[in-house]
């Protein structure tokens, strides 16, 4: 009797370990391993990429941090100067031309790509000769040399009261250039920072000499 009973609970063990409900929770299982083993790899792809982002940002800021751009007026030379004086009327009449040698040096580690710079002059607040310099790209830690000639037939200044003055009476015409660069500096395919260079610089000619009698810049920055 003994026997059968123990017979029994031994059969009815073995159904109950082959029902559904014992697959099915075997197969939930493997799933929640499956899972688990998931979020663990997509744990780790996240970790690297922070990683990478802040190594990034740090290296932005730090070994690929931006410099401004310098740029100097090597040199500047009047090439040709042409004054008529209407003593009548108390007005002046000018043809100037004028060479220069521009310098851009780009200190950062990677290139700057700069717009087009259209160096102007102007007499007392009043522009009236600009000249075109074509957009390009300057490479890392390197100077690009330019030149440029400003041709001026300052007519327009001809009424102005003050240059009948500095001209005849002073023997002397202050002139002021400005060159203005504005650019990017690609630290790598996400970030991008905008430069701004102004350089301006103060002249003087003689008029008796058709010389530069002198000449005085200063470059501002914005990043």
């Amino acid at each position: 009797m003994r026997e059968e009973i123990s017979s029994s609970s031994r059969i009815l063990q073995m159904e109950m370990e082959s029902t559904p409900e014992s697959r099915y929770s075997v197969a939930d299982c493997k799933y929640a391993r499956k899972h688990k083993k998931r979020r663990k790899i997509c744990m780790l792809v996240l970790c690297v990429h922070i990683i990478l982002v802040i190594t990034i940002t740090i290296l932005n800021f730090t070994v690929f941090r931006p410099k401004r751009p310098v740029i100097t007026l090597e040199s500047l030379t009047l090439k040709d100067l042409a004054v008529s004086v209407d003593a009548a009327k108390f007005k002046v009449f000018l043809n100037i031309t004028m060479s220069g040698d521009l310098s851009i040096y780009n200190p950062n580690r990677v290139s700057v790509q700069y717009e087009d710079i259209n160096p102007y002059i102007e007499y007392r607040g009043e522009e009236f000769g600009d000249v075109h310099v074509p957009a390009g790209k300057i490479g890392s830690r390197t100077t690009t040399n330019m030149n440029f000639v400003l041709i001026i037939m300052a007519d327009r200044l001809s009424s102005d009261p003050n240059l009948y003055s500095d001209v005849v009476e002073k023997g002397m015409l202050p002139l002021t250039i400005y060159v203005n660069l504005k650019g990017k500096v690609k630290l790598n395919v996400l970030f991008k920072v905008k430069v701004k260079v102004s350089t301006k610089c103060d002249l003087s000619l003689d008029i008796r000499t058709a010389s530069l009698a002198s000449q005085s810049c200063q470059s501002k920055t914005k990043l």
